[in-house]
């Protein structure tokens, strides 16, 4: 069962691990589970992260929560299904130049893109309005 999706997933997990004030055995409690195996599993790519669980494993990581489901959902679907899913529910989809922006910062930041506070936003528009 250890499929290249699941790997994607896996890579993710481990990538914010270290990251997470929890350890594996704590993770599993907050997810629910009784032994460690699944996160485990999770951590090796042998198993798929069950839907309900990806908002709480976020949460324990310290993660963006919308990029872990997205994976998640890529390894549990197939990409046009996905690509179904997000036309039928994205309320406004974001333009070229937008998408632009976000793969921009993911190159800039990997997987951590920090948070948008005030002082981050002082000095973009500083940097904004110098001359190009």
């Amino acid at each position: 069962m250890n499929s290249e999706r699941n790997s994607e997933v896996a890579k993710f997990i481990r990538a914010h691990l270290a990251n997470s004030p929890y350890s594996v055995e704590e993770i599993t409690l907050l997810l629910g589970f009784r032994g460690p195996d699944m996160v485990e599993g999770f951590l090796r790519g042998e198993r798929k992260v069950p839907l309900d669980k990806v908002l709480p494993l976020a949460e324990a990581l310290g993660c963006d929560r919308r990029q872990l489901f997205e994976s998640v959902l890529k390894s549990w679907f197939d990409i046009e299904f996905l690509d179904a899913i997000k036309e039928i529910f994205a309320c406004g989809s974001p333009s070229s130049t937008e998408q632009e922006w976000t793969r921009f910062l993911r190159e800039l930041y990997g997987e951590n893109i920090p948070e948008l506070t005030p002082a981050l936003r002082r000095r973009i528009r500083l940097f904004a309005s110098l001359p190009s």
